[in-house]
């Protein structure tokens, strides 16, 4: 939470202030915008100010000065009923994204193989700020699928691929996203020892799990994509909980554990 300087001697100050301090107060605005911006996402497409405020964690006012910034960037819009929604323009930067994605295209092969292989959908996931964002999928073939859009912004403390990638951040950012989990959801508080336990679990055997913890009935697996730096991704299967049984289970991280060496590979071999 942000405690407001008291006007006076904020005012009485001002002359004093060092020109180094600038830049990083700008630093400290500029991160809240990118967070206001990447608060939207499919479950939560629309946001009040009230509700982006509270999501940021700062003051109603800095909460509409960061709109307005997002406003005249053209990567937001008012819809008419008092909340706002991402605009036209992020569809455009999200697909330069992925066209920019070195590792989505070279993921994208090895991806699909998997895929009709086992039926089941899969995701890739990639960190972005304090959230994983999923840069490329390849949808199941079976009737009863689940589908999985590109650009969609998942929290790190839920999900298995999430949590693939919350495992292997330094400490201390890992304790930072734990922190903000907290503040947004007091009902995550109880559990958070029980994951930092999980997450120990998860960089000992090398692959995580979960079930329904974002979607009910669904099941999911990932292992780490790798590079000499350590751990850049996730890779996923999303599937049915009924359809999963313990032996299917086994079988999907099987698989993927080949896809995901195959894609490190891969990826080693173009990257300088």
């Amino acid at each position: 939470m942000e405690v407001p300087l008291a006007i006076k001697r904020a005012a009485t100050a001002s002359k004093r202030v060092d020109q180094t301090d600038r830049p990083a107060a700008a630093d400290g605005s500029s991160r809240k915008i990118l967070r206001a911006l990447l608060a939207f996402s499919t479950d939560r497409p629309r946001h009040s100010a009230e509700s982006l405020s509270e999501q940021i964690g700062v003051p109603l006012s800095s909460t509409y000065r960061y709109i307005g910034i997002l406003r005249e960037a053209d990567l937001i819009d008012e819809d008419g009923r008092g909340s706002f929604v991402l605009a036209p323009r992020v569809i455009g930067l999200a697909q330069a994204a992925r066209a920019g994605t070195d590792l989505a295209s070279i993921a994208r092969p090895f991806m699909k193989r998997v895929s009709q292989e086992v039926g089941e959908t899969i995701i890739l996931l990639r960190r972005s700020a304090d959230r994983a964002v999923c840069i490329e999928r390849a949808e199941s073939s079976s009737r009863i699928r689940l589908t999985f859009e590109v650009g969609t912004a998942l929290p790190l403390h839920r999900g298995a691929g999430p949590k693939m990638l919350l495992a292997h951040m330094p400490e201390a950012e890992c304790e930072t996203i734990l922190d903000d989990a907290v503040r947004r959801d007091p009902g995550f508080a109880p559990h958070r020892r029980l994951l930092v336990r999980e997450l120990a679990v998860i960089r000992e055997q090398g692959w995580s799990e979960s079930r329904a913890e974002i979607t009910p009935h669904v099941y999911a697996v990932s292992v780490p994509v790798r590079d000499s730096g350590g751990v850049i991704a996730a890779i996923s299967f999303v599937t049915p909980a009924f359809r999963t049984p313990k032996a299917s289970q086994i079988r999907l991280r099987e698989h993927l554990q080949h896809a995901a060496a195959d894609i490190s590979k891969a990826y080693a071999a173009v990257s300088f």
